[in-house]
């Protein structure tokens, strides 16, 4: 029985960096949140091959032609398929202290990264947005900067509609905040940082400076990004076949300097 095609229509919050997959060639993890408040996560989307007005950005409004992904053997309830061309409708600025961002997004901020787990398992909830009591770090991990010989088999499989692979740079280092969340029970947690923006800083500084640089840059970003003078959340997210939320996009409005910092 086919799934019928509906008209998605969502704000965009974050996108990830791209990844090799056998089934699609590469992966971006594109989430957002409805009018309604309900999370979305529209995948495969094959956004270095997309063409001038269907290059998205964050916080835009988008809409598309999509189907509702199936609960087989991948539970996260939030999954869409795209079925047609996207639209980019008008973007949410940042204005007056990103008003319009937090009147769509704060309301919807899960109580903690427990919270979501919990509710993973009771219903198949993937997405979230969670504010940390305090990031502790930002972890730096080496890695090979080549791809296994199937990630870059994947990577140069022509695409159905014959588009020509291109070259995708495997970062040299990646990326996890360790925090904690407001709950007391909260032992802390590392979570992996997949937001494509980082990513794209981390190649251009290597371009130019190296690797090493590049890895610094890219850590001293993550800290200004979750600095005193930011109201920092962070959007959380499940892969499929990780077995852990891994912070797929920051949200990092300034803080308002009314309301004291807390003590915990």
């Amino acid at each position: 029985m086919s799934v019928p095609v509906d008209t998605l229509r969502f704000l965009v919050t974050a996108k990830t960096h791209p990844l090799p997959s056998t089934k699609y060639r590469e992966t971006v993890c594109t989430a957002g949140i409805t009018e309604d408040g309900a999370w979305v996560r529209l995948h495969p989307v094959p956004f270095r091959y997309l063409e001038g007005p269907q290059q998205f950005s964050l916080y835009d409004w988008v809409e598309l032609p999509a189907r509702k992904r199936p609960r087989g053997s991948d539970k996260r309830k939030e999954n869409w398929a795209p079925a047609g061309e996207l639209r980019v409708l008008k973007q949410v600025g940042t204005g007056d202290r990103w008003a319009e961002r937090k009147r769509l997004l704060l309301p919807h901020v899960a109580p903690s990264l427990e919270w979501l787990q919990a509710e993973y398992k009771r219903d198949g909830t993937s997405l979230g947005l969670i504010a940390p009591a305090e990031v502790l770090d930002v972890v730096v991990e080496a890695d090979d900067s080549d791809w296994t010989p199937k990630q870059r088999a994947a990577l140069e499989q022509m695409a159905l509609d014959g588009s020509r692979p291109k070259p995708l740079e495997k970062p040299g280092h990646w990326f996890s905040y360790r925090f904690r969340c407001r709950e007391l029970a909260c032992r802390g947690h590392c979570l992996q940082i997949l937001d494509w923006g980082l990513y794209e800083l981390y190649r251009r500084t290597k371009r130019g400076r190296g690797e090493n640089a590049a890895a610094e840059r890219t850590k001293e970003k993550c800290r200004e990004l979750v600095a005193p003078d930011r109201d920092c959340h962070l959007f959380v997210g499940k892969h499929h076949y990780h077995p852990g939320f891994m912070v797929i996009g920051m949200f990092y409005p300034p803080r308002d300097q009314r309301i004291p910092l807390p003590l915990d």
